[in-house]
């Protein structure tokens, strides 16, 4: 019989998962005893058929994402069931051990309807996990096992921009997505310029992804796809700035399909300088600096969970495809996260002196995290930065 054993990169990897739920779930830390309370497993067995909004449901249900598809590449040598079981179970646990310790939490809700989606959550990561972790035909699904970080960021992306997810067969919010481009088409130079540089990051992904399944058609594709969904998703628009912005950003992407080098480069620099505009804009710097903020992720925990895990998908993307970029540019993994983590810190600072922003050390720390989890999940394959890059011809 078999034993569960573990691999040590996704362990820890794990591990900085499950610190982050817990800072996340508990923070601020200020910890009594409600005045009259009935306990924490009555509250939480109370709330066992309580409703709750579509946002809140899957911002938990991403929120648990990671979990269970890192734990689950985590366990090995055993069957696949059995690790799909006890990493649902374990993110389960974890979740109503939360919504236990909320109870004396200040400002903090105890709900059994988190405990599902977190639950739910976990299982459709450790399923995801389970499919890239294990022998796979499809040319497509091998190019996705083989490329773990560009599927991470690539995933990140779609998650945030295609949020809810949730489709509508209703004609006008049709007519109303595509209204800004047929009525009334208005091209903002930086808004094209900030889509054509993010575009061309997201096929540069989807090439290094598919690049023995001819790419050069996998990328439009994909966009397509992408930009048709946000027809048919309730609550998303299409912009001028958009289309037109996949469209250069296409063509550009040929031009320079005969020059993998010269491309790469260009993508990182066009990236970096949208990374850098877009936590700047609109660049009216007051007079007097508000204060730095030096406590991690504060700006997420006091937002709604819906907010703030779109607002981490997005900086995961921004930040986590700036390091990749730079590293298949061929600098070294630690001297592009120190150099993103350090242009995060001055832009944060600089921060200080624009109106309605929240500066703190956050992103910094996040760049960090996020150049040690892309060190740990592909520290077994040493040459995958560079190797998975997209083929010099489309």
């Amino acid at each position: 019989m078999r034993r569960f054993s573990l691999d040590r990169n996704y362990a820890i990897a794990t591990g900085v998962t499950i610190a982050v739920i817990v800072y996340g779930s508990l923070y601020p830390f200020d910890f009594h005893v409600p005045a009259g309370g009935q306990g924490p497993v009555l509250t939480l067995l109370e709330s066992w058929a309580d409703t709750y909004s579509r946002g809140d449901l899957i911002a938990n249900i991403l929120l648990y994402l990671p979990l269970g598809f890192f734990g689950i590449l985590a366990t090995t040598n055993a069957a696949g069931w059995k690790r799909l079981v006890l990493v649902t179970a374990f993110g389960a646990a974890l979740s109503a051990l939360m919504e236990l310790t909320q109870y004396y939490d200040e400002g903090r809700v105890t709900n059994a309807t988190d405990v599902y989606s977190n639950s739910l959550g976990t299982a459709l990561g450790a399923a995801a996990g389970y499919i890239i972790g294990v022998e796979i035909r499809w040319p497509l699904l091998r190019g996705i096992a083989a490329n773990r970080v560009p599927t991470l960021l690539l995933t990140a992306w779609i998650a945030y921009r295609l949020y809810p997810y949730v489709p509508t067969i209703d004609l006008h919010k049709y007519w109303d997505t595509l209204k800004p481009i047929v009525l009334s088409p208005r091209l903002a130079p930086y808004d094209f310029f900030r889509h054509t540089a993010i575009w061309l990051t997201v096929y540069t992904l989807v090439a290094t992804v598919s690049r023995k399944d001819r790419p050069w058609l996998v990328v439009p594709l994909f966009a397509g796809a992408v930009l048709l969904a946000k027809v048919l998703i309730i609550n998303t628009t299409l912009s001028v700035a958009e289309t037109a912005g996949a469209g250069l950003a296409y063509v550009i992407w040929l031009m320079l399909a005969g020059h993998v080098r010269l491309r790469l480069g260009v993508v990182a620099l066009l990236f970096s300088l949208t990374v850098l505009a877009q936590r700047l804009e609109p660049f009216q710097f007051q007079a007097e600096a508000h204060q730095f903020g030096w406590i991690p992720f504060l700006s997420f925990m006091q937002g709604s969970i819906e907010v703030d895990v779109m607002s981490f998908l997005e900086k995961f993307f921004l930040y986590g495809g700036w390091i990749w970029l730079l590293v298949t540019s061929d600098l070294r993994l630690r001297s592009a996260a120190s150099l993103v983590a350090a242009l995060l810190f001055l832009t944060s600072w600089a921060e200080t002196y624009l109106p309605h922003r929240s500066a703190e050390i956050t992103d910094c720390v996040m760049a960090l995290v996020i150049a040690g989890i892309f060190a740990l999940i592909d520290q077994d394959r040493p040459a995958s930065f560079t190797s998975s890059q997209p083929a010099s011809r489309p």
